[in-house]
């Protein structure tokens, strides 16, 4: 504990060693705590879970390492590896954190043994881990040699920006990659203990996409575990033979990006529909937008489809919905476009080849990231809260989307009408709060109370003055979506306002469900485009940027992914 502390809080040597001192005063004469630093470091050392430090190029272009490992200066940019006047202390240090020997330990104890093999496919119909889902299924039926032996390990990646530093000293920016196995039950999985630090990739800035060549000696490692490794299985007092497979990756969308090699900003942002999603950029707004790109998605005699004014000016829609592609037909798109930097946002957004495509298995996973629900779900709910509150700094309903929405949509009662005084005057759309009725719903929120730990006190962070509430965080934009929007808002907006934002929370509630049923897993993929193609016959074309538009996606991934309790990112961000 006091290693961990060190750790922590930079503790000195000299102060760490004084604090020994002090606990040997309190301890037995008989008792075996180390007496010094040195013979603390000893003890780690024979539990073989070393770290190990890799020096890397101050511009993240290469690692000093296998063969480059005697180098002192990149091989792209030249830089040198060592600070200026030394020749012993690098610039840029990686920390890297083998996971073999930690995922050995889980066998080690015959009761987490157990447990790390104790998923089995829920025959009701009834999706409870992820090994209920289609990827994980179809993964065991590509490699029966694998999935035949439940004790092989399937792994999750999670990765994301911390500042290890108060926000009053200078800005930096660490990027740590964590793993952790899907073995385990539903009540145990991605608690803290079960997720281990694997890389500490350094910064100060976003690595952006060199993220690929910073993971190689992970990747490295996962080849290695393809293969297997002897392990002791406490359970059954004797060794085997444990294989390890990345499943899939958990991140925000940025991150999503640096992983995939696929640039998620601009026209092709979706890393689902890639070069065939039909957004475009609004003229005024200067944003990518998915207005009206959902109505292809639809069945092909649905009467969305033809309402021409509905939705665009004078459109209907005749189109297909884009096909997933596979695996290797992803590969070979890479192998054309990667390093063609004319064509980038015009025919690809492809950024650079994830080393994850070492991987033997890779291509054939049907699922290999996720969009995070959990990002997902904090930014649509910021978006309906501030447009129907009107929040002047943060609506998607301000004067360039009004401006947009007369080039685009047929809804003249909406457009901006000039003054007498020379002013433009914004109509009230129908989705916006009356200014009188705002108060009402704050005072709502007031008057709050949550059962301990379920939600929290949102209270606090009402102010009436300005109307606003304040210091909400991603859980708590959870609690909104899903419980509290359409209790909020009920009576404050006409009827079919109200039953979308309702529909809405309901889709979300569904899917965050610990237990799903297949049956409404399949229902919701037709239902969720019948309900974006709603929100867009309501909201103006600016509300409708990549984070509205991957809705449609959800359900199938929870269809291949299981709950969504192991795919999103709380307990990585806790």
């Amino acid at each position: 504990r006091l290693l961990a502390l060190k750790s922590q809080y930079n503790m000195s040597i000299a102060h760490f060693e004084a604090n020994l001192e002090l606990i040997h005063e309190l301890l037995p004469p008989e008792s075996k705590l180390p007496k010094d630093f040195y013979q603390s470091k000893k003890i780690f050392e024979g539990l073989c879970m070393p770290y190990i430090k890799i020096d890397v190029c101050y511009n993240n272009c290469m690692l000093y390492y296998k063969d480059n490992e005697s180098k002192k200066k990149c091989d792209v940019c030249g830089t040198s590896r060592y600070e200026v006047g030394s020749s012993r202390v690098p610039r840029k240090v990686l920390r890297y954190l083998p996971i073999t020997n930690r995922l050995q330990r889980l066998y080690a104890h015959k009761n987490t043994a157990k447990l790390m093999q104790s998923h089995k496919p829920c025959t009701t119909g009834k999706m409870v881990h992820p090994c209920d889902g289609e990827a994980w299924q179809q993964f065991d039926r590509d490699f029966p040699d694998f999935g035949n032996d439940r004790r092989n390990v399937r792994l999750a990646f999670a990765t994301d920006g911390f500042t290890p530093f108060s926000l009053a000293a200078a800005p930096y920016s660490c990027w740590p990659v964590f793993v952790t196995p899907l073995n385990l039950p539903p009540g145990t999985l991605m608690k803290s203990e079960y997720i281990f630090l694997a890389l500490v990739v350094p910064g100060p800035e976003h690595p952006g996409k060199k993220l690929g060549i910073l993971m190689q000696p992970l990747v490295d490692e996962l080849m290695c575990l393809w293969g297997g490794v002897e392990t002791f299985d406490a359970s059954l007092k004797k060794n085997f033979n444990m294989r390890a497979a990345y499943m899939w990756s958990v991140h925000d969308f940025p991150a999503y990006g640096n992983f995939f090699g696929w640039s998620t900003h601009g026209r092709f942002a979706c890393p689902v529909c890639l070069c065939d999603s039909l957004a475009f950029t609004l003229h005024y707004g200067r944003k990518a937008c998915w207005f009206d790109c959902h109505r292809r998605f639809l069945p092909s005699d649905h009467e969305f489809r033809f309402q021409a004014n509905a939705f665009r000016k004078n459109t209907v829609v005749l189109e297909e919905a884009p096909r997933h592609l596979t695996g290797e037909e992803i590969f070979a798109q890479m192998n054309r476009f990667v390093g063609d930097t004319e064509n980038y946002g015009i025919l690809h957004n492809w950024t650079h080849m994830s080393g994850l495509w070492q991987l033997p298995y890779y291509c054939k996973l049907l699922l290999p990231h996720n969009i995070d629900m959990m990002h997902n779900e904090k930014n649509l709910a910021e978006a309906v809260w501030n447009t129907c509150f009107d929040v002047t700094d943060k609506t998607k309903d301000n004067a360039k989307a009004r401006k947009d929405l007369a080039e685009i949509c047929h809804r003249p009662s909406l457009h901006l009408k000039l003054k007498a005084n020379g002013k433009w005057d914004k109509p009230r759309a129908p989705y916006c709060i009356n200014k009188n009725d705002k108060p009402k719903i704050l005072k709502w929120f007031q008057t709050l109370k949550f059962p301990d730990g379920y939600a929290a006190n949102i209270r606090r962070g009402v102010n009436l003055l300005q109307k606003k509430i304040f210091g909400l965080k991603s859980h708590d934009y959870h609690t909104l979506m899903e419980r509290l929007l359409p209790v909020a808002f009920r009576g404050f907006l006409p009827e079919n306002v109200w039953l979308c934002l309702a529909e809405l929370s309901f889709f979300y509630r569904q899917l965050c469900a610990k237990e799903l049923s297949k049956d409404t897993i399949y229902s919701l993929e037709q239902q969720v485009v019948v309900l974006v193609c709603k929100l867009e016959k309501i909201f103006p074309p600016g509300f409708f940027n990549p984070m509205q538009h991957l809705i449609i996606h959800l359900p199938r991934e929870a269809r291949l992914g299981g709950p969504v309790q192991s795919r999103w990112n709380y307990p990585f961000e806790r």
